[in-house]
């Protein structure tokens, strides 16, 4: 980043995280996005791109995207881009703008923005096999079984009592019993396994519970004893156990498009989880903020991750402590959003992303 970015994340990181309303308020009145010096001229999408890289390679801000980006509104999803796709950057009625070539260079993109296009030739785009916003492998681990519930719902749900064979261990097509609320026979459950429990860092609210499904059962029959039987049919990676709880299988889906933006959520936030460490984050890890669904959060919301300045004496001031003000350290975007809680990708990092560092939507620069 640019040293006056860091100078101006100093000056609104004094204000306290009340100001990231004020950032968003302000974006209006912003100059138009900085391209970069060597931002290609024309660009090759491949496989494997991501719309945040191919962002990079033209901004300074990549989460001011959209700005630059020439789309044709006469297409379903004009935002789409594919591999093998040539992106061309033009100047058009005075504006720096990339788009798609379509064999009249700028001339052509000039057409799809203004409309100035015969109609029959503009295609309706799938979003199958377009550029994804950031790496799926990366994220798929998140959005395939794992889900964030209420721990005071996900206690009062039906357990695992036993297995026919009477083992632990329990694959498809095994029968297992559950006791609790009955369940309808002929009806498909998840059984799911009690993960990692979130709080509130500041005030120790418990906020969400993180569970994974273990399995799929189709309920075979039930008994006045509220002892109900699961036909197990699928299950995913784990075995069933005694004590997982049983409920209707949970939608855990993500929009089929979303695109990078700057968050536009009612408070600051923190990481409050590195996902599959024990230790800190880097670029391409998934970690877990306490802003969800209620504070705004949304899949694709771009945050700017911010570390707390080290505590140093003032030794003109007789030895008083006094904190250095907290310094950008990467950016996060938002990808799977829950009440409290959502997941979020790295993007960058220019130190380890840890538990505690702070988020605010990106400063608009």
């Amino acid at each position: 980043m640019k040293m006056s970015l860091k100078k101006i994340a100093k000056a609104l990181l004094v204000t306290t995280f009340s100001g990231a309303m004020l950032m968003t308020a302000a974006h209006a009145n912003n100059p138009p996005p900085t391209i970069k010096a060597d931002a290609p001229n024309r660009y090759i999408v491949k496989k494997g791109d991501t719309l945040w890289d191919i962002s990079g390679r033209y901004l300074d801000s990549p989460w001011r995207w959209k700005e630059i980006w020439a789309t044709n509104k006469q297409i379903k999803n004009p935002n789409l881009i594919y591999p093998n796709d040539i992106l061309i950057l033009c100047v058009i009625q005075g504006k720096t703008l990339v788009g798609v070539d379509t064999g009249e260079g700028c001339a052509g993109v000039e057409k799809q923005l203004t409309g100035n296009v015969v109609a029959s030739t503009i295609a309706v785009t799938s979003t199958a096999n377009s550029i994804p916003p950031i790496p799926w492998s990366a994220i798929q681990h998140w959005l395939d079984k794992t889900i964030i519930v209420n721990p005071d719902d996900f206690n009062t749900t039906p357990y695992i009592l036993a297995s026919k064979k009477g083992n632990l261990i329990t694959a498809s097509g095994d029968k297992v019993y559950a006791k609790g609320v009955p369940l309808i026979v002929g009806q498909r459950y998840g059984i799911y396994r009690e993960g990692e429990m979130y709080v509130e860092p500041k005030t120790q609210k418990v906020i969400g519970l993180e569970v994974t499904q273990v399995a799929t059962g189709l309920v075979t029959s039930t008994e006045t004893n509220g002892v109900t039987s699961l036909q197990l049919i699928d299950s995913y990676g784990k075995e069933v156990r005694e004590g997982d709880r049983v409920f209707v299988e949970l939608n855990n889906s993500i929009p089929p498009v979303f695109y990078p933006a700057p968050a536009t959520v009612n408070r600051g936030g923190m990481i409050v989880r590195v996902m599959d460490s024990i230790s800190s984050a880097a670029k391409g890890s998934v970690v877990a903020i306490n802003l969800g669904s209620t504070h705004g959060a949304k899949p694709g919301d771009v945050l700017t991750v911010y570390q707390k300045g080290a505590v140093i004496r003032d030794i003109k001031d007789n030895d008083t402590p006094v904190r250095l003000p907290s310094e950008p350290t990467g950016m996060v975007m938002v990808f799977n959003t829950f009440d409290n809680i959502s997941y979020a990708y790295v993007l960058d990092s220019e130190l380890p992303i840890n538990v505690g560092d702070q988020l605010l939507p990106p400063p608009y620069l």
